[in-house]
């Protein structure tokens, strides 16, 4: 080896001989390299409405006989008001929002995360069942998790641009995350 060539140090094409050309300097990063952006709602809402009705008939019923048998109002209140805010959740359309993940977070319509706040995350993808979303585990007590939904975009480029900042664990969905998919909330 006659010559070794630092690729650390800049050299101009003057220093360099013939023999051993020196590499071009790397190009900087395309924009749509530096950050993801797109548009869409932050849940998948397809409501199953039979099952959803199905379901707060049973809550006003269980309302109304716990008054009648049990003579309890505040259990009967509860019940019906979760009755009451199932069928309104139903109706409720999602709004679009932009989201935008940069090395400096992730931008989730008004609200930005910072990597710094964000334990994990999980891409779960199953084109069978529709399911295409982001799962952040945010350090956040009271917000633990936050799904975004991908609509067009793609999985494996965002989880190759995350591995940079975030760790990726596997989220498992909670008892309510079930239960809210299949009601399609």
């Amino acid at each position: 080896m006659a010559r070794i060539i630092d690729l650390k140090k800049k050299t101009t094409s003057e220093q360099a001989d013939s023999n051993h050309p020196v590499p071009a300097p790397a190009q900087e990063k395309s924009p749509s390299a530096s950050h993801l952006s797109w548009s869409g709602v932050f849940e998948h809402r397809q409501p199953n409405t039979r099952l959803i009705f199905i379901v707060s008939m049973i809550l006003f019923t269980v309302a109304a006989s716990t008054v009648v048998f049990q003579k309890n109002i505040i259990t009967a209140i509860f019940f019906a008001l979760l009755g009451g805010v199932l069928l309104l959740n139903s109706k409720k359309k999602p709004a679009d929002e932009t989201f935008n993940i940069s090395s400096l977070g992730i931008r989730a319509g008004e609200k930005t995360y910072k990597f710094s706040e964000i334990k994990s995350f999980w891409i779960e993808y199953d084109p069978a069942l529709g399911i295409k979303e982001l799962s952040l585990q945010l350090k956040k007590w009271h917000e633990p998790y936050l799904k975004i939904v991908l609509a067009e975009e793609n999985p494996v480029q965002l989880r190759l641009f995350l591995l940079d900042f975030i760790a990726e664990v596997e989220h498992q969905d909670t008892i309510v995350e079930v239960v809210s998919r299949k009601l399609g909330l």
